[in-house]
């Protein structure tokens, strides 16, 4: 009977799971449907049959609809669907007569910018000169709003971000940023658009070498005079993006911006803090600033930060800055015996036990650099790094895999770190590795593991080494080495 009973529950229970599943599949094709009639009904709108107040409330209406699940569901479907909507018909919207069309056109172009698979159809010369020309007529600042924020999206996916270097918008974009008389959202979105484009180190590069001493006044103008923090973080984030070119990080340094950004690093606000110290990092993979940024403590700015115990998620990208800056600073002899005596050491093990496995594959690079001085190696293992890299090893991710492997490496420079790492059984995890998807780490693995298989070796003929001096002891001092022994 119990059996019987059981049999019919999870009958029923099947049952109601189908007709869940039939329900909630109804209601996907349902909202495509209704998503696909009204594109067809804006696509059918004639000037000489339709109200342009209709038109307008028919975009309006499609943005908000997809709105929740572009980046899921909608933006492929309607990329896939109704590609002449996209390539077509939504551009020439964007340059109606009327600016609550208009308006309403570009909304949806930021929308759909949010989908790989639209923002790449939507990403053409057209869209970015029509977006570019609206932003510089000045006719309202509700429709620049538009306009730029449809841009700030668009160059936010890798493809279209080369397409629109290659068209001049990174000129544009500069030009714009120093512009006089656009809103503060337009200018807010001019800024998020200029370090959206600076994320390609190239594109970067190229934008750097553009008059580089008027984009730095007007970048850190925003940051001092700007009330706007949004506006005042990408400033900083775009500034961070460009320092990663060894030239314009130079001009930062003569131009006595330095300090400057080190006070930012250390307010109370943390949008702030985050965005300062992260330039911070990238200004340390300058080989010339170096020095000067550790004279300024920042060794311990970044060690500072690291400990952060905060779950929001600002406060976990900044442990993320500081394993980047940590690793950027151990670059030679002195600087990784510096980092090792002020807190990198303790620091760089707390974020390898953070739950985020991206700020521990961020710690992992940084031991990686750090323990290249053999001191900070030893510390490490004495500490237990090795069971959290191990750990990381194990996650499946190729990133980590580099990471981990890059660490163990240089970890197991010493004998005593060797030791370490096999009574932690820590050649079964480099095995492993041994099988990797990314070459790099499959070909470190092979060499650690030889590496590993030989400091056993020299550990067994140390120990019988040890038991044949103790048996000829013995021996000399008559002692009959019987079943006792």
């Amino acid at each position: 009977m119990r059996v019987a009973r059981r049999r019919m529950v999870r009958a029923l229970s099947d049952f109601v799971a189908c007709i869940t599943c039939s329900k909630e599949e109804e209601e996907v094709v349902i909202a495509e449907k209704e998503v696909d009639e009204k594109i067809q009904q804006i696509m059918k709108w004639k000037r000489s049959t339709g109200k342009v107040n209709a038109l307008k409330l028919w975009l309006v209406e499609l943005e908000g609809w997809i709105a929740e699940e572009v980046e899921h569901r909608y933006g492929k479907h309607i990329a896939r669907s109704h590609g002449g909507f996209v390539k077509e018909t939504l551009p020439s919207l964007c340059k109606f007569k009327e600016m609550p069309v208009q308006i309403a056109a570009l909304a949806l172009v930021e929308r759909l910018g949010m989908a790989d698979e639209t923002a790449t159809m939507l990403g053409t010369k057209e869209m970015f000169k029509t977006c570019v020309g609206i932003i510089k007529g000045k006719k309202a600042k509700n429709l620049g709003a538009a306009a730029s924020g449809a841009l700030s999206t668009l160059v936010n996916h890798e493809d279209t971000r080369y397409l629109a270097s290659d068209e001049g918008l990174d000129k544009s974009m500069s030009s714009l940023i120093v512009e006089k008389g656009l809103g503060v959202v337009t200018k807010r979105n001019c800024v998020v658009t200029f370090a959206r484009m600076a994320d390609d180190p190239e594109v970067a590069s190229l934008m750097s070498a553009k008059n580089p001493d008027q984009v730095i006044k007007t970048l850190l103008d925003f940051v001092d005079k700007t009330d706007d923090m949004d506006t005042e973080k990408w400033a900083l984030i775009g500034l961070a993006r460009l320092a990663m070119n060894d030239a314009f990080s130079d001009i930062l340094q003569k131009k006595g911006h330095i300090p400057f950004l080190f006070e930012l690093s250390r307010d109370k606000i943390p949008t702030r803090k985050l965005a300062a110290s992260l330039v911070i990092a990238h200004l340390a993979r300058n080989k010339n600033l170096r020095e000067t940024l550790v004279r300024h403590r920042a060794i311990q700015l970044f060690c500072a930060i690291a400990m952060n115990t905060s779950e929001r998620v600002d406060m976990a990208e900044m442990q993320l800055v500081a394993a980047m800056g940590l690793k950027n600073l151990a670059s030679n002899f002195e600087l990784r015996a510096l980092a090792g005596r002020t807190g990198a050491i303790s620091s760089c093990l707390f974020m390898m036990k953070s739950p985020q496995q991206e700020v521990a594959r961020f710690a992992a690079l940084a031991i990686a650099e750090l323990s290249l001085y053999e001191p900070n190696g030893r510390k490490f293992v004495q500490q237990g790094v090795l069971k959290w890299i191990i750990k990381l090893a194990r996650t499946g991710d190729v990133r980590s895999e580099v990471a981990a492997i890059g660490a163990l490496s240089n970890l197991m420079l010493t004998p005593e770190n060797q030791g370490a790492m096999i009574a932690e059984d820590g050649t079964k995890v480099v095995d492993a590795l041994q099988n990797s998807r990314n070459t790099r780490v499959a070909h470190l693995a092979k060499q650690l593991l030889k590496r590993l298989r030989l400091a056993k070796l020299r550990a067994a003929c140390k120990l019988a080494a040890r038991m044949k001096a103790t048996g000829k002891a013995l021996i000399e001092q008559g002692v009959v080495i019987g079943d006792g022994y």
